[in-house]
């Protein structure tokens, strides 16, 4: 009986002793070259177990001379390879390879030279022998930094690489293709002083040591693709951060060259820092630079055949279009019923309506499931918290909607976003618009609770007192008993919520930098899903998602006739036809006053004669009040121009307003009722329009309004509020306005700006009227240049004379007509520019080429510092 239990148990082990050891599949992995530090992470993963935690037996089978890594892969000898920036290219020629990751960020390979003085730039290149291996010498990024340089394959002479360092010690070779982590150690160590010639220098940065698999294990092996990835970035995130461990690793085990511990230790520290350059993610490839790489090779003329890049590299996002894989369909048919939680209470995105699921996301998701086959079944959580819970732990598969944040990634995965929403801010309607919510130091402004932008605001608005709420209508109460002074929410939930509430005292205030991307979540154990979904977000274009979003966003009005809005609109429009007529004559009594001051004092001028120190005194006080006088007659000057400006930006709106109020007040006397959607277009349009006007107005008093104080403005705003005003004398002259503004904010007079830059546009409007000139263009461009910001405006009117430049900033110094001009304009833009703005203006003349054709114009530059 004994024996008989003793057999039972050794079978039992030799049973589970075989189970396991087919729980662990083989893969092989071929390395490029001999052991070195080059491949530490591999060697780790294996050493410390982490293949075996991912259920892989993994073999990695050594460098030899001959073997071509991507054609082991190709064939399948090999079920992963690792291989250098010329991997894209094997694709481009019909190999079924399928980028992982990119261990190196920067390519590690360089040209290098004795420092003799002998070669000391690219273009000593010429003539020179170059010791290369064949791929060496076709490397895209060497070939780029030659050919930038205007040399030809054909003037160097290439020779086959030796990898022997003292080949360029003894001059018998001139340079020679290395590897940065290698000879500049073996130099070092003999005391030769070297160049290093690196492409990234020159703008031409390369990933390089991918690890890639054949198309075939991505379609039907995928999770042990995903498995070998993940161990082998543990194995080189372990390496990384125990250098010393696993240098002594590879000197004891993995080291044929039998190289020292000091030659890996700096091979280890070069590797370590091209590998997280620029970034903190061990392996990322960005498609943006995957498709300069795959450009730069297409104008080197190496890409015979296009290829999708998304199909080369396996994102984790996929990037891929919705043709599903024979493993994803059956995956499908086993897994159709998907727990979904979701948003409940984010009207119009995603919310619950007596217990069914409504909103965009809903649609969204229906979408999918007509695409793809999948149910996605509703679970209810009492809030977000809960439904992140529950996805964490598995009760849901996905969260429908949610923001991409780090500490997430933990145990969910993102598709890419299907939808970004702005953040704007709700206060009461009595509160004016807020162009930046800096300025609300101190103010209490509620967000929600357990929201992902909550962390963020209140990192990035330190001084703002936040408030924590569970949901908008806790907020709303707040902001209405006078708790907090605002709300800030995604756009259209807080559009959706105001149209919807009884009493009209609320508004939007103002709208957020910050935008919010909304993907699909999806538990991080559900590998085929999230392939699924990512395929799936990817297939649904922006043209369906905004036919999806409009069903949710559009407001119904109240079908009656609103005559509180029509009087509005006419009391807006007499106000305004007041104010043009009273500026009208404010301007020609204006005009008349100043030009008597200015004859006076020429008088009082010519009298003084006699007493020379007497005269300075006078002078002195007179000069001070002469300043205000031009200040207004400056200001005043660009009046007329101003409203004829504001008149032909108003005849069109103001058509529009008289238009609708006609056609409703005809179809009303015809019918005797007005049509429905005829009277929610026309009253649409008429507070469009009305806005528009009430704009034109706000331009106009900020710029009449005196002693304005300084405040934050947005560059690219002033500068196109100030072409806005300045519309009719461009058009009137047909002159053309090219801009390159960066976006920028600055602190100072935004008023006073605007008044330069007209007076500006003025003489080069004038300028080119005098000359009758065909070609008419105006140059603006903003650039930020350390703690400074230069606005550069030009023309092609042919220049300022060079006998005047220097005194066009003179006061009385004008070469227009007496009766044309005073002389004071760019006088008094220097006096506000300097003085005032605490900056700098500066002219010249420029020559320049535009589309192939040469000109001379008059340069401005203005220089304010940014505070």
């Amino acid at each position: 009986m004994n024996v008989k239990l003793q057999n039972i148990i050794i079978l039992f082990l030799l049973f589970n002793s075989l189970v396991y050891a087919k729980e662990l599949k083989k893969v092989t992995l071929q390395l490029s070259w001999f052991d070195q530090f080059q491949f530490a992470g591999y060697y780790v993963a294996k050493e410390q177990g982490f293949y075996k935690d991912y259920g892989l037996d993994v073999e990695i089978k050594p460098f030899k001379f001959g073997i071509n890594v991507s054609q082991e892969v190709d064939t399948k000898k090999a079920n992963f390879g690792v291989d250098r920036e010329t991997l894209i290219l094997k694709k481009v020629n019909g190999k079924k390879l399928v980028a992982l990751y990119a261990l190196f960020q920067d390519s590690p390979l360089i040209l290098i030279s004795k420092d003799d003085g002998k070669i000391n730039s690219v273009k000593d290149f010429i003539g020179k022998k170059v010791m290369t291996t064949i791929d060496d010498s076709s490397e895209v990024s060497i070939k780029a930094m030659l050919l930038s340089k205007n040399i030809r394959m054909d003037q160097i002479n290439f020779m086959q690489h030796s990898h022997n360092v003292n080949d360029l010690i003894t001059s018998k070779t001139d340079l020679m293709s290395a590897y940065l982590s290698k000879s500049p150690y073996e130099l070092q160590k003999m005391k030769v002083n070297y160049k290093i010639f690196n492409p990234k220098d020159y703008g031409f940065d390369m990933y390089s040591d991918f690890l890639f698999t054949n198309e075939d294990m991505v379609d039907y092996d995928l999770p042990t693709v995903l498995a070998f990835k993940h161990a082998s970035l543990k194995g080189w995130q372990y390496a990384y951060s125990h250098i010393d461990e696993t240098v002594d690793l590879i000197y004891d085990k993995y080291n044929e060259q039998k190289l020292t511990k000091e030659e890996l230790k700096f091979e280890a520290k070069v590797l370590k820092k091209l590998s997280f350059s620029n970034t903190e993610e061990l392996g990322l490839i960005k498609p943006d630079k995957m498709q300069r790489i795959y450009d730069l090779y297409n104008v080197m003329g190496l890409i015979p055949n296009k290829i999708d890049l998304n199909e080369f590299v396996l994102y984790d996002n996929f990037n891929e279009k919705l043709e599903l894989t024979k493993t994803e369909r059956h995956y499908i048919k086993n897994n159709r019923h998907v727990n979904t939680c979701i948003l409940q209470e984010l009207k119009p995105y995603s919310f619950l309506e007596n217990n069914t699921f409504n909103g965009f996301v809903s649609d969204y998701l229906s979408l999918i499931e007509e695409k793809t086959g999948l149910k996605f079944d509703l679970v209810k959580t009492k809030n977000f918290n809960e439904s992140l819970s529950y996805v964490k732990n598995g009760q849901c598969d996905i969260l429908a909607s949610a923001q991409d944040v780090k500490e997430r990634r933990k145990f969910m995965t993102f598709t890419e976003p299907f939808l970004t929403t702005s953040l704007v801010l709700i206060t009461k309607n009595e509160k004016n618009f807020i162009d930046d919510i800096d300025i609300l130091k101190d103010k209490k402004i509620s967000i929600y609770k357990s929201y992902s932008f909550n962390k963020l605001l209140r990192k990035k608005y330190p001084d703002i007192n936040f408030i924590d709420v569970e949901n908008l209508d806790e907020a709303i109460e707040k902001i209405e008993n006078g708790e907090i002074f605002g709300h800030i929410d995604f756009l259209y939930t807080a559009w959706n919520k105001i149209h919807s509430l009884d009493t009209i005292g609320l508004k939007i205030s103002g709208k957020l930098d910050e935008n919010v991307p909304l993907s699909v979540a999806i538990n991080i154990n559900k590998t085929y899903l999230n392939r699924i979904l990512q395929k799936s977000v990817k297939s649904i274009g922006e043209e369906e998602k905004e036919r999806l979003l409009k069903k949710w966003v559009a407001i119904e009005y109240k079908k009656k006739f609103d005559y509180k809005t029509l009087y509005q609109v006419v009391i807006v429009f007499i106000i305004v036809l007041v104010i043009f007529i009273y500026r009208q004559v404010l301007l020609k009594n204006m005009n008349n006053k100043l030009k008597k001051a200015v004859d006076e004092k020429t008088k009082e001028l010519l009298e003084i004669n006699q007493d020379l120190e007497k005269t300075i005194q006078e002078e002195v006080q007179k000069n001070l009040k002469k300043d205000a006088l031009l200040t207004k007659q400056s200001k005043m000057a660009a009046i007329g121009e101003m409203l004829q400006n504001i008149a032909h930006q108003w005849r069109q709106p103001l058509s529009v307003i008289t238009t609708g109020a006609s056609g409703l007040k005809l179809q009303k006397e015809m019918n005797g009722k007005i049509d429905d959607e005829f009277l929610d277009d026309t009253l649409t349009s008429i507070v469009d329009t009305s806005v528009h006007l009430s704009t034109t107005i706000d331009d106009f008093m900020h710029f009449f309004k005196p002693n304005e104080e300084q405040r934050v403005f947005n560059i690219k705003d002033t500068i196109n509020k100030t072409l806005n005003i300045f519309d009719y004398n461009l058009h009137s002259a047909k002159i053309t306005v090219e801009k390159d503004i960066e976006d920028v904010k600055l602190i100072n007079y935004e008023s006073e700006l605007i008044q330069v830059i007209m007076n500006i546009l003025s003489n080069s409007k004038d300028a080119f009227v005098e000359r009758q000139l065909d070609t008419r263009i105006i140059f603006i461009k903003t650039r930020v240049k350390e703690d400074s910001i230069f606005i550069t405006i030009k023309d092609t009117a042919g220049g300022i004379p060079n006998s005047i430049v220097e005194k066009i900033f003179n006061p009385y110094f004008t070469t227009k007509h007496q009766y044309q001009g005073t002389g004071i304009g760019l006088f008094m833009c220097q006096e506000i520019i300097s003085k005032h703005m605490n900056g700098d203006i500066s002219v010249s003349n420029e020559k320049f080429t535009y589309k192939d054709k040469e000109f001379i114009g008059a340069q401005f530059i203005l220089k304010f510092r940014l505070k």
